[in-house]
Order: C-alpha cells, then sequence, then structure tokens
C-alpha cells in the first residue's frame, strides 16, 4: 500500500511540474494587498476584494497562451504579448515581471508582488488607474509560466481589474461583467450577449 501511494505522489507531482502554466492564489492576495499598501501610502482610500470578476482570470489565460503559442508576433510597444481585453467597466492594469531564471523561480511572494506594483507606479497610465478615485472594488489573476518571450524564464503575469461600487452599476442596469451597459446596447447586441451568458 505504501508503495502505491508513493507511486501516486510521484505522478501527481510530475504532472503539476510539467503543466506549462499555473495560478498562483498566493501571489496574486500579495499583489492586491501591495496595491492597497500602494494606495494607503498615497492618501488614498484602499479598494475591497471583488469576488465577483469572472474576467480577469479568463483574460489572464488568454494572454499566458498567446505568449506560450508558437505562431505569435512580438510587438515593442506591449512586450509582445500584453494587450487589454477592454471587457471590463472598469480600470485594467496588466504587468508581466520576470521572476526567475530558465531553472527555477528565484523571487519570493513579496517580492513579486513588489515588482509588478512597482512597474505600475513607473508607468503613467498604470499608475492613473491604479489610482483612480473612482475603483472602490478590485480583482486579479496571476499566472506564472516560462515565456517565450523572455527565452523560457520564470515570469508571473498579473491582471489587475478595479470597479466601482456595485450600486453604480445596478443603478444604470448595467451587468458589472461587461464592458459596455445594457441600456447602450443595441438589440442585436443585447441578444449576442444573452446568448454567451447562457453559454456559460
Amino acid at each position: 500500500m505504501k508503495k502505491i501511494l508513493s507511486i501516486l505522489l510521484l505522478l501527481v507531482s510530475l504532472v503539476s511540474f510539467s503543466q506549462e502554466y499555473y495560478r498562483d492564489t498566493i501571489i496574486e492576495r500579495a499583489v492586491f494587498n501591495e496595491v492597497n499598501r500602494h494606495r494607503d501610502s498615497m492618501g488614498l482610500h484602499t479598494v475591497r476584494f471583488n469576488p465577483d470578476n469572472i474576467r480577469a482570470v479568463e483574460w489572464g489565460e488568454v494572454l499566458v497562451k498567446h505568449d506560450l503559442s508558437t505562431d505569435k508576433y512580438h510587438c515593442s510597444c506591449c512586450r509582445g504579448v500584453l494587450y487589454h481585453c477592454n471587457c471590463a467597466p472598469g480600470v485594467e492594469i496588466i504587468a508581466l515581471r520576470v521572476i526567475g531564471d530558465e531553472n527555477e523561480i528565484t523571487m519570493s511572494v513579496e517580492e513579486t508582488a513588489k515588482k509588478l506594483v512597482k512597474g505600475w507606479d513607473g508607468s503613467p497610465s498604470h499608475k492613473k488607474g491604479m489610482e483612480d478615485i473612482n475603483m472602490t472594488r478590485g480583482f486579479n489573476s496571476v499566472y506564472v509560466f516560462k515565456s517565450e518571450f523572455y527565452n523560457g524564464k520564470y515570469v508571473a503575469l498579473s491582471v489587475y481589474q478595479f470597479l466601482k461600487d456595485k450600486e453604480y452599476y445596478i443603478e444604470k442596469d448595467w451587468d458589472e461583467n461587461w464592458k459596455y451597459g445594457n441600456r447602450f446596447l443595441t438589440p442585436k447586441q443585447k441578444e449576442k450577449q444573452a446568448k454567451e451568458n447562457k453559454m456559460k
């Protein structure tokens, strides 16, 4: 029995390490806390965790797969792999940072979170989004993987999405997980949105 258990544990560890990428919820929470520390240091209110977010995780995975795909092209303006989904009615900031070499992750969770937030703080447009006074809720997804763009080094990719208070969207008859409010959609767009919602 012990032998079978050992073999099963070995197989599970091999499978988990052979994955091309994984979502790291520990780094996610550290980034969330670091963003709030930054906002607090700027004299701004902190944001509440938004458990209703459905876009950041999906979009992070899209960006990871784009990086890992072999038919991609790279552009200097977005480091080749980063682009916004334009799918949420709030603010979205994205960062990709090297956190190790080709063999291992060399940065701690805290160092990784600080590096991602420092990157946003150093970019005027990202800083503006991170410090937006109208945003009250936040959620971010973090994926760790070996980036083709960074020569197989370990990187952390964070997609951070901010939203206003829930009441803001309710008053406008707006599903906060869609960029455009329901009342602004044409009948065809509403029909398309309803079909997409049913498929989830």
